[in-house]
């Protein structure tokens, strides 16, 4: 389950930046996440309010922003959207066909990052 990795290096930027400006508490954080990280966001919820429980960010909402992957084709160049299925979610693996010229020759392009776009505070 890297859900409560990623929940506690939320938390560690969450509260550089808290402390940065002199805040006394973190309310929300806004997250894009790609698709292709897997991380599932109900469990990220989770694993966050596990990760900042008697912290300054303790009871902050997580707004979660899912960004689908995109890929290209080495055979026609096009680039595609791609979505993971219910499948693929449960074993994290799928090959990507392009949607124009049906190669499985691939190379995933974006999808597999995860920001943490936002932080709000009260000073």
């Amino acid at each position: 389950m890297h859900e409560f990795a990623f929940a506690h290096k939320i938390y560690k930027i969450a509260e550089q930046t808290a402390q940065k400006y002199n805040a006394k508490k973190i309310t929300v954080i806004y997250l894009e996440i790609g698709e292709l990280t897997l991380i599932i966001p109900e469990l990220l919820k989770e694993s966050f309010k596990i990760a900042t429980a008697g912290t300054i960010a303790e009871g902050a909402e997580l707004k979660i922003e899912v960004l689908p992957g995109k890929i290209k084709c080495r055979e026609c160049g096009k680039i595609s959207e791609i979505t993971i299925t219910k499948e693929a979610k449960l074993t994290g693996l799928q090959l990507f066909q392009c949607k124009y010229c049906e190669s499985k020759d691939t190379e995933i392009i974006y999808g597999k990052a995860a920001n943490v776009k936002n932080i709000q505070i009260q000073e």
